[in-house]
């Protein structure tokens, strides 16, 4: 007997119905599930609230039209800045106002001054002030910093040779790269040795030449004489800071005038927040915690480093914004949200210590509970 062939099933049927369920589920939500597969862009990604806050953003205001359309070797030149050009604007009062009439004073007299302090503080930023006030009176922009570290070396102070060059030329100036340090002499402009006590002692003894004689050899060209005008600032670190290295004797003797810089007083320091805060304006009283809370931290007895004015300003910034986009929002519950974000990385507890634990601690004292 012929065996009847196999019924296949039907698929149709199959689709159908997964098909009339899919839109039966999807009238009754009032929502169209999204296509297997599909990606949402980056912007869908981003609710209207914060797409409306970077739109108001003048950070990103100032790069609406964008540079993408240039070259690198025409930003570059575009965004090429001198001294002269650079205007560098700060808030001189209390100790930096003493500070900045003790290194003229020190250039007058052909001195090298030494600025001592915490980092955040604003050292470097007080000797590129002074430089450009300088550059305004006598007219030469010569300007030249570097940050030292333990893989600083003399090369990168005076200069090195281009191998490629020097196979063509030889040993020739047409071959040598110049250095910092020997640019500021030879333009008799000034030299700003950030960190100076980060450098190791092989680094700190190739200043010794420079500092006493204003002399530097060069190697294979010879001894070059500063010209007139050559001021050499150096700024520091408390030497208890983790990274520094003692400055040598030799080297100590080459500075005349110290400057001891401590985090500034609370007048001072409320005027650089809201200076540095110019776009997202916030309440006195907002204010006035978030000094609190930085002050907090540099007479807390389980904080090792404290908070710097950086943090200040990021807090008033961050409130600014939140404020910007939340406007009945509750400046108490702002900084509950934001401190915790900011001291992270802008404390550190002494050993042992968790800095969770140190960051609930400061907010319940100067903010007080939650809801």
């Amino acid at each position: 007997m012929a065996k009847k062939p196999p019924v296949k099933k039907s698929r149709t049927s199959k689709k159908a119905t997964s098909s009339s369920s899919r839109s039966s589920k999807t009238r009754g939500s009032g929502k169209k599930l999204p296509k297997k597969g599909a990606k949402q862009s980056a912007k869908e990604k981003l609710s209207n609230d914060i797409l409306r806050l970077l739109k108001k953003s003048p950070y990103l205001q100032a790069g609406v039209n964008g540079s993408s359309s240039k070259s690198l070797e025409e930003l570059f030149k575009q965004n090429l800045i001198t001294l002269k050009e650079e205007k560098i604007e700060i808030v001189l009062s209390g100790q930096y106002k003493k500070a900045f009439n003790l290194i003229a004073e020190a250039d007058a007299g052909n001195l090298y001054p030494v600025l001592v302090g915490p980092p955040g503080i604003g050292k470097t930023t007080l000797c590129r002030y002074y430089a450009q006030a300088r550059a305004e009176l006598t007219g030469n922009n010569s300007f030249e910093w570097i940050t030292f570290d333990e893989s600083t070396k003399p090369a990168h102070l005076i200069g090195s040779f281009n191998p490629a060059v020097t196979i063509q030329k030889g040993f020739s100036f047409e071959a040598f790269n110049p250095g910092p340090l020997l640019k500021a002499m030879l333009y008799g402009g000034v030299f700003l040795a950030n960190e100076i006590n980060r450098a190791t002692e092989y680094t700190q003894n190739s200043l010794l030449e420079p500092l006493e004689e204003k002399t530097v050899a060069v190697p294979h060209l010879g001894r070059i004489k500063a010209s007139p005008g050559f001021f050499f600032i150096g700024s520091m670190n408390p030497s208890e800071l983790a990274g520094t290295h003692r400055l040598g004797e030799a080297l100590k003797d080459r500075f005349n005038v110290w400057i001891e810089l401590d985090y500034p007083d609370k007048k001072t320091e409320l005027e650089i927040i809201e200076h540095n805060n110019p776009y997202f304006q916030i309440d006195e009283s907002a204010l006035e915690m978030i000094y609190l809370i930085i002050h907090s931290t540099r007479t807390h007895h389980q904080v090792q480093v404290p908070a710097s004015l950086r943090a200040g300003i990021a807090m008033a910034r961050l409130t600014g914004i939140i404020k910007m986009k939340e406007k009945k929002a509750d400046p108490h519950s702002i900084l509950r949200t934001i401190v915790p974000i900011v001291l992270q990385g802008a404390i550190q507890p002494k050993p042992g210590i968790k800095i969770e634990d140190v960051t609930k601690n400061i907010v319940s004292q100067v903010i007080g509970g939650g809801a």
